[in-house]
């Protein structure tokens, strides 16, 4: 709706303006655009990424209740600020950053440029990165012949990928419909053939061709769009991504791998349809009508030595003909505390959670606003009144608990601005790991949301691995991915037990 320039103007130099009355007399777009303000510069004040507000305004995502009051709130105190005191906020941020050493990154264009500007920076020291790199090492040696030969639907950048990859499985051919995700694959995975974007419109002739070119395919993997199932969505029963698993199934169907993997959220598990049916129910229903025993299973990738408590579902699908008693699910390796338990004949050992400092120890400490030369490893600029609030915010601890009620941030909930702790598993890695007011992802002691680069290595992602383009689809790619160190071990169980 048209708003009137002059009551608006009235109405938001009272901060105590209604919400009902903006979401009701104005957008996002209208407010920026009548004071000036570019999407950037709101960012860039909210602590957020461009591409939330940018898909806000181009109605491709709706932000929640809190997310929309906290970015209004700080919409307002710009207006105010623009019209009491005369705030120039182009001139406010190029002083930030020029004190903090020059102007942050522009996008990565290229693997070749990520590279060229990875060779300037020593290898990283520290015991996890190195683990990490040792993962990719594995990933780029070349196969045999015989090596077990794998398809991945729903690829995303290939985090589950590169586990299977660094395993020894041999990933001839990919499907991804995310332009930028496929981009950022092909660029690491040069010998797997993009076989199509669109999983809906695979057909069986595509299918045919694959066995003629690939003969037969061993390993069917990939992880399908979990936002339909997921917490941080809305759960919709309709959501037309909770259908995709039925293209996995054709496919599954048709080529008849020896074992396929699926991965989603676990919450996967207590979702229900519009009739009431359980999706798991379903889902195992088709995939066994296909003819595969199914070991559907629970983790936590803590468990499995990444730094980071990421729940989810792994659903191991053998085929009947095979001459085994389905998968059996490995172990936990890693607990709370080093362990030693028995297991029929075997004594089994797991060592410590990883936690945010292993992952990150010897990555440069940062404050908001700053960069290092880790190309990778910079930090956003969070507007003063958000430091304000967190900066004796102590590891663990939300905002929200601040004694002095001025201190608080006006909206959310106390798992948001909220510091994650050094010594812990960091919590999940969620594709607004950026957005300091969305999730729990403030730096320890640094009074900052994560860098893509802590984020990438949180997610076992090794420095080797590429990431190039706009930074928020950097971003989105990374928490969307499956984290390879857990794709490793579950794809070095698959080929014991099965290869």
């Amino acid at each position: 709706m048209a708003f009137s320039y002059k009551p608006l103007r009235k109405e938001l130099i009272d901060l105590n303006m209604t919400k009902k009355y903006l979401m009701n007399y104005s957008s996002i777009k209208e407010v920026r655009e009548q004071y000036g303000i570019s999407q950037i510069k709101l960012a860039q004040h909210c602590g957020i990424s461009p591409a939330v507000i940018s898909a806000w305004e181009l109605n491709k995502s709706t932000p929640s209740e809190s997310q929309f009051t906290f970015v209004w709130d700080n919409l307002q105190k710009l207006v105010y600020d623009i019209e009491n005191n005369g705030l120039n906020i182009k001139k406010k941020r190029i002083r930030q950053t020029k004190k903090n050493g020059g102007e942050l990154p522009k996008k990565i264009s290229s693997a070749e440029e990520y590279y060229s500007l990875m060779s300037a920076i020593a290898p990283a020291e520290s015991e996890y990165a190195k683990k990490l790199s040792e993962l990719y090492q594995h990933h780029v040696q070349k196969r045999s012949n015989t090596a077990p030969k794998a398809i991945s639907l729903f690829s995303g950048c290939g985090g589950l990928d590169l586990g299977f990859s660094a395993a020894g499985f041999n990933i001839v051919g990919h499907i991804e419909l995310n332009e930028m995700a496929r981009t950022i694959y092909s660029a690491n995975f040069k010998d797997s053939a993009m076989l199509g974007d669109d999983i809906c419109e695979i057909t069986s002739e595509d299918i045919k061709n694959w066995k003629k070119v690939y003969g037969q395919i061993d390993v069917l993997i990939g992880g399908p769009p979990c936002q339909g199932f997921s917490l941080a969505g809305k759960r919709d029963p309709n959501d037309l991504r909770n259908q995709l698993y039925q293209y996995y199934v054709k496919i599954v169907s048709e080529i008849k791998p020896r074992v396929f993997v699926m991965e989603n959220v676990r919450l996967l598990t207590s979702m229900r349809d519009s009739e009431g049916r359980m999706f798991i129910d379903q889902i195992r229903k088709a995939f066994e009508e296909a003819g595969y025993t199914l070991s559907l299973n629970e983790v936590n990738a803590q468990e499995y030595g990444v730094p980071q408590s990421r729940e989810r579902i792994i659903i191991v699908g053998v085929r009947n003909d095979e001459n085994v008693n389905g998968f059996t699910f490995p172990m936990p390796t890693h607990t709370a505390e080093n362990h030693s338990y028995q297991l029929s004949f075997d004594t089994i050992d797991t060592e410590k959670y990883r936690t945010f400092r292993d992952a990150t120890c010897d990555l440069r400490i940062l404050e908001s606003g700053e960069k290092s030369n880790d190309p990778l490893h910079w930090s956003i600029s969070h507007p003063q009144h958000v430091i304000d609030w967190l900066k004796d915010v102590p590891e663990g601890c939300s905002a929200h608990d601040n004694p002095d009620p001025n201190m608080r941030p006006t909206s959310g909930f106390n798992t948001t601005y909220k510091r994650i702790k050094w010594d812990e598993p960091c919590s999940t890695i969620s594709t607004n790991f950026s957005m300091i007011s969305g999730a729990r992802n403030v730096h320890p002691t640094s009074t900052r949301s994560l860098t893509i680069r802590e984020a990438a290595r949180v997610q076992s992602f090794p420095d080797e691995f590429a990431f190039f383009g706009g930074w928020g689809d950097v971003r989105k790619v990374i928490g969307n991915a499956v984290p390879p160190m857990l794709a490793y071990v579950i794809a070095e169980a698959i080929r014991k037990q099965l290869f």
